[in-house]
């Protein structure tokens, strides 16, 4: 199934680069050789058919504003506690608005936009979590799997936890998941203080499977920082 709907999680303070963002612009804001990062995003999504991108804003909502005016596919949704709460509050925000089958993104990713299509001609269920090798950055998050199926995602790893490789941040997943998944969210009894890569992780083990799309040499990388900003600036976006 090819889903024409997306969501994308862009509520956060993104501290870490501020250096970068200062308090005039939000992460996913950022320019990339002239284009925020959010942008390409956007044009990726557009470009595989997708046809309603829903983005969870929270810190300066109003600098992405624009978006709406200049994509036709953009509608904003406000997270008015992005400063208490964890993105796994941002992710079950569209519950009631989405349920058909959908991408889920991370709002600051650099990424080959071939994914989707790649992703498409893998076989297995409709909801798949995109990974590829570690790469030579800090902060990636390290999946683990079994028979093809996510069990766990963690930055922690040791010599008897040997990592297959590293969550991307995007996501395809099938119709009615959202529902399903916020019902179990229910049932465990989250307090919203939770990451939402780490309860979908959980999810999967405990409840419904979410398989592992590996791409080992996916061209990518997360822009957390200003050597993930380095990176993607020498690395990414001359290979895009």
């Amino acid at each position: 199934m090819q889903p024409t709907t997306a969501i994308i999680l862009a509520a956060g303070k993104g501290t870490r680069l501020r250096s970068v963002t200062g308090d005039e612009f939000p992460k996913p804001l950022t320019p990339l050789k002239g284009r925020p990062l959010i942008e390409y995003s956007i044009l990726a999504l557009r470009a595989s058919g997708v046809e309603r991108i829903l983005i969870g804003c929270g810190h300066l909502m109003e600098s992405f504003e624009y978006l709406e005016q200049k994509y036709g596919e953009v509608t904003l949704i406000e997270n008015p506690h992005y400063d208490s709460r964890a993105s796994i509050y941002t992710f079950l925000m569209f519950e009631e608005q989405v349920k058909e089958a959908f991408y889920l993104l991370e709002a600051d990713i650099l990424y080959d936009p071939g994914i989707y299509e790649q992703l498409r001609k893998k076989a297995g269920s409709d909801n798949k979590i995109v990974t590829s090798a570690p790469l030579s950055l800090d902060d990636n998050v390290y999946f683990f799997s079994k028979a093809g199926r996510l069990i766990n995602l963690t930055k922690e790893v040791n010599s008897e936890n040997q990592p297959e490789g590293v969550m991307t941040g995007i996501w395809a997943l099938s119709e009615g998941f959202l529902s399903r998944f916020s019902d179990y969210c229910n049932r465990v009894n989250i307090d919203h203080s939770e990451d939402y890569e780490i309860m979908l992780a959980q999810y999967s083990l405990d409840e419904e499977p979410i398989d592992v799309a590996h791409f080992p040499n996916l061209n990518w990388c997360e822009i957390d920082n200003e050597k993930h900003m380095e990176y993607a600036l020498s690395k990414v976006l001359p290979n895009l």
